[in-house]
């Protein structure tokens, strides 16, 4: 069988099933030797594992394509909202998704990923009750904006 761009595929690309450590290095290793344009094609057809692959490539165009891709479920957001991994035009395009952000798991997971946008993060701050936002305010592995915004937001609650 053949992928994308003939690649030999002795791993289907395209069908959800469960796969073991090795068959997850062997598709990132066919991911990886396919052209933008082959990626943004596979984002929209390629199994989980594949979009996951393809939510961390450098390609912004790339990162576009995998959360436009029409077989993304709530599961696969949530795990790029909080994977340190995701790029960042990701994680802004369900920052920016009244969708995604219905979700309270979403809206957390944004907040407590160190690559969400700034100003992302923080237009969800007011939503925290006051003991969130003061683990927020102390939590190193957030930007300082974010840090200092839940500070600041705490001390208008006192």
């Amino acid at each position: 069988m053949t992928g994308p761009e003939g690649a030999k595929a002795g791993t289907s690309l395209t069908e959800d099933r469960p796969i073991g450590e090795e068959e997850r290095s062997s598709l990132a290793a066919q991911v990886a030797r396919l052209s933008v344009p082959g990626k943004v094609e596979l984002a929209s057809s390629g199994n989980r594992e594949v979009r996951r692959i393809l939510s961390r490539d450098a390609s912004s165009m790339v990162a576009r394509a995998v959360i436009s891709s029409p077989k993304l479920s709530e599961d696969d957001v949530i795990s790029y909202a909080s994977s340190t991994l995701t790029h960042e035009d990701v994680l802004r395009f369900i920052a920016e998704s009244r969708q995604w952000t219905a979700n309270r798991q979403v809206v957390t997971a944004l907040v407590q990923n160190p690559r969400t946008p700034a100003p992302a993060a923080i237009r969800f701050l007011k939503s925290y009750q006051t003991s969130e936002l003061r683990v927020l305010s102390q939590n190193r592995s957030l930007s300082a904006a974010v840090r200092q915004e839940a500070k600041r937001l705490l001390a208008q609650r006192h």
